[in-house]
């Protein structure tokens, strides 16, 4: 076979290093969190168990379903005052 042909400017050096330095601050936190959690998720399964995990899940519904309903209500208000208003 013959050889791969390569183009007379590519010597293969790279010029802008892809380190995460060159991004601004906000960005290098957030790409560096991503990583972290990455590694987390591949080191094994936590330890909460079956029972703690729906107990978990009920007081996050517990705290959340209220204000759902807060907001559906206020809109349910805004969508009925808009309706007397223009009819």
């Amino acid at each position: 076979m013959a050889k791969e042909k390569k183009d007379d400017w590519d010597d293969g050096r790279t010029i802008a290093p892809m380190t995460g330095e060159e991004l601004p601050p906000l960005q290098r936190m957030v790409f560096s969190n991503r990583e972290r959690k990455r590694n987390l998720k591949n080191n094994g399964k936590s330890d909460v168990t079956r029972k703690e995990r729906r107990a978990m899940t009920r007081a996050l519904f517990a705290v959340m379903l209220p204000r759902l309903g807060i907001i559906l209500l206020s809109f349910a208000l805004v969508g009925g005052l808009l309706y007397l208003w223009l009819s």
